[in-house]
């Protein structure tokens, strides 16, 4: 994968106060997002995978029942936060702001 910029600590605090729901636990950031079904979790996690064959990014996740949790970094660029993750995360907070409205 090239094409990414890796970020310094400063510039992850900083994208992350616009994604309120990520956390930088280093190397990786972090969110987690809880559904009403496991059902809804599931087209969720679907949704994600599509965006992310679209950004050829992929994220890593845990799914328990009708939670989905991410914890992830750029591997190709040593472990780093890069803006290629900081974009993954705000297009997993938006899916999820709209998958939870859909289903409360």
């Amino acid at each position: 994968m090239a094409g990414y910029k890796i970020l310094s600590e400063a510039e992850i605090a900083s994208e992350l106060a616009k994604l309120k729901d990520w956390t930088y636990k280093s190397p990786n950031i972090e969110a987690s997002y809880d559904f009403k079904t496991f059902r809804d979790a599931i087209s969720f996690i679907v949704q994600i995978a599509i965006e992310a064959e679209v950004m050829n990014h992929h994220p890593e996740f845990h799914n328990s029942y009708n939670k989905v949790s991410f914890s992830f970094c750029t591997h190709d660029a040593g472990h780093k936060v890069t803006d290629l993750d900081i974009q993954t995360a705000a297009k997993i907070s938006a899916l999820a702001r709209r998958f939870q409205s859909m289903t409360s």
